[in-house]
């Protein structure tokens, strides 16, 4: 039942062939709606992601917290924090980034060499990498439209609930020797309890992409997707942005 679901929700949602993909995946609604585990649930997921065709398909493995309070980094050993299916394959061991914060596996090993990971945006970093190859960020099953290639629209728009951030720690890839960092994140406060404030509005967010015809949705099932080309979220975002500069937080 789950594989048919997928298939149907694939199959409307229209993702474009032989593009960048970034994804930002919630598993919950996918099992409550169907009943099938989660591994089985990442497994299936997975398998329909790649049908997309992708020239690169990449999903988010974040570690932004316990390397901002911890300083150590592993590639092959920290937990992901964003969620079930992206620990999941954490676990079949996908080729992950050496960025502390925002590594990402690299789901066909296609990433270009060079990249640097010292820095969460700016020149020939990941990110920016991202916006040159006009990626597709895809939401599947998400509580509103996340894609963190944002964070740079905001730098650009110079939002004063974002600071720029030296943290110094140390990092581990593939069991090679410890390494020191010096690595430059963009982060919003966070208190000693770690709760990270002002918090974002996603529900105003969701609204005025809808508004500007830049999301493409479909629904099957209780199960939701969602996508948008990057280039057309980057204009909807920076538009407002250059309007009201707290506009995605409350």
């Amino acid at each position: 039942m789950t594989t048919t679901v997928l298939q149907q929700l694939f199959r409307q949602a229209g993702i474009p062939g032989n593009k960048a993909i970034l994804v930002h995946a919630r598993l919950r609604g996918l099992h409550q709606h169907t009943g099938t585990g989660y591994t089985e649930l990442s497994t299936q997921l997975l398998h329909q992601l790649r049908q997309c065709n992708p020239s690169l398909l990449l999903v988010p493995c974040y570690t932004i917290y316990s390397f901002l309070f911890g300083r150590i980094f592993q590639s092959e050993l920290s937990h992901s924090e964003v969620g079930r299916f992206s620990e999941d394959l954490r676990q079949q061991g996908f080729y992950r980034t050496s960025d502390p914060m925002y590594s990402m596996l690299d789901i066909l090993g296609n990433l270009p060499q060079g990249l640097r990971y010292d820095a969460t945006f700016g020149a020939d970093t990941l990110f920016g990498h991202l916006y040159q190859t006009d990626t597709i960020i895809i939401n599947i099953d998400m509580p509103g439209f996340y894609a963190t290639p944002i964070h740079q629209l905001e730098l650009d728009a110079g939002v004063n609930y974002r600071h720029l951030e030296h943290v110094a720690g140390h990092i581990q890839q593939q069991h090679s020797d410890w390494t020191a960092i010096d690595y430059l994140a963009y982060l919003r406060a966070v208190d000693s309890n770690g709760t990270v404030f002002p918090p974002y509005n996603q529900q105003r967010r969701l609204e005025y992409l809808h508004q500007c015809g830049v999301l493409h949705e479909a629904k099957h099932a209780g199960c939701h997707i969602a996508w948008a080309q990057l280039s057309e979220f980057q204009q909807a975002i920076s538009t407002v942005l250059a309007k009201n500069k707290d506009f995605l937080v409350n």
